[in-house]
């Protein structure tokens, strides 16, 4: 590689890798956090899952009430507001949500859910008083505690660690052509032993590190891709079923037996009613999904007429939201239980290792007028963040 083109890849690593430095340990941070969120929030005693286990087990052998039914009571407990979707839990069977809102209005957003067991058809709490704490660590992984732009901040932050990465693995042959894979020099000074361990973490976690930073960054600017899902697909379905709202609507158990009908072998992740953002102004909305942990975001998509509870269509996701809902198990690894969760959190404590010894190799960089021999000899750029001026 000559050396023009060697040091715009260098100035690339080096100002997208300072920009993103301080985040990116904030998320490793939080994320190392977040790949245990199950456990911690047990230990700390906030893990509601197990509260309800004795109702369930008590009603384990009486008749499931109806979807419908609990439809209705959460109608009840909501006056004059209209039903507007029932979500199921993918890790507990008896655990249904049903959103109502004003009629009329479209967004779920503005609504409520009401808590179901659907084995008993009692109302749950939403959860242990007070937010958890691995919500707490889950906002400030989000959005920093800043809404939607601090979400999309996360985003860029995401784009520039990919930068970061790919300029990275640029530099590293040219630098380590002549040095041994995982060579630490102990014998130099401390700053070329520093590069060199910022160098071996920086290629041991290349891979994961891609991985994780463009799927985080996926998840990141989800509404934008939602959005667009809406602006295409969603407007193209509509236009092509066309039809007036119906008078009644059959009930939801109907359409929910008619989608599993035409699609066999999943389980229901979401219903939304017609006028809603994710349905048409006729449809029903049924959302399916599969059993594993991948498969459960792997969705087809049923549309059930209201007015008769026959299928209209059925539709698989678009690659771009495939992608996104695929997005979230690669991200924080938790779709392969235990081993991987270690594996996860031990490469993303190297990441941070990477990040910190970069950034340190950055501080002690030798200043303009120090040694004239620094221009005769490129200095070895770190990996990931933290690179030296």
């Amino acid at each position: 590689m000559k050396a023009p083109t060697l040091r715009i890849w260098y100035a690339i690593h080096r100002w997208t890798s300072l920009l993103c430095t301080l985040n990116l340990l904030v998320l490793c941070v939080t994320g190392l956090l977040l790949i245990f969120h199950e456990d911690i929030d047990a230990m700390l005693g906030q893990d509601h899952h197990g509260s309800v286990a004795a109702e369930r087990g008590a009603a384990a052998s009486a008749q499931r009430p109806p979807l419908q039914a609990l439809v209705d009571a959460a109608r009840a407990a909501r006056p004059g507001w209209a039903p507007k979707s029932v979500s199921f839990s993918d890790d507990d069977p008896d655990a249904v949500g049903v959103r109502v809102g004003p009629p009329g209005e479209p967004r779920l957003r503005n609504g409520a859910t009401v808590q179901f067991d659907a084995a008993t058809g009692a109302t749950r709490k939403p959860g242990p008083p007070g937010e958890t704490f691995s919500g707490f660590i889950l906002k400030l992984h989000l959005n920093l505690f800043l809404g939607l732009p601090g979400q999309f901040f996360i985003g860029f932050i995401g784009v520039l660690l990919v930068a970061s990465l790919v300029s990275g693995l640029v530099l590293y042959g040219p630098f380590m052509r002549k040095l041994a894979f995982g060579l630490l020099r102990f014998g130099k000074p401390v700053r070329v032993v520093q590069a060199d361990l910022h160098n071996l973490f920086g290629i041991v976690v290349m891979v994961w590190a891609l991985v994780v930073g463009l799927t985080g960054t996926f998840l990141s600017f989800s509404p934008l891709i939602i959005g667009l899902w809406q602006k295409t697909e969603l407007q193209h379905l509509i236009a092509t079923l066309p039809g007036p709202a119906p008078g009644a609507l059959v009930p939801v158990d109907r359409a929910l037996d008619a989608a599993r009908a035409v699609v066999p072998g999943k389980d229901p992740a979401f219903v939304f009613y017609p006028g809603t953002e994710f349905s048409t102004g006729r449809h029903y909305g049924v959302v399916l999904r599969g059993h594993t942990e991948l498969q459960k975001r792997v969705y087809a998509i049923v549309l059930v007429d209201a007015g008769d509870g026959k299928v209209a269509a059925v539709r698989g996701m678009p690659w771009y939201l495939q992608v996104l809902l695929l997005s979230a198990p690669f991200h924080f690894g938790d779709y392969a239980g235990r081993p991987l969760q270690v594996l996860w959190a031990l490469l993303t404590a190297i990441t941070a290792g990477a990040t910190v010894t970069g950034f340190i190799f950055w501080l002690k960089r030798p200043r303009r007028g120090a040694a004239g021999a620094r221009a005769a000899q490129p200095p070895q750029p770190p990996q990931l963040s933290g690179d030296q001026a």
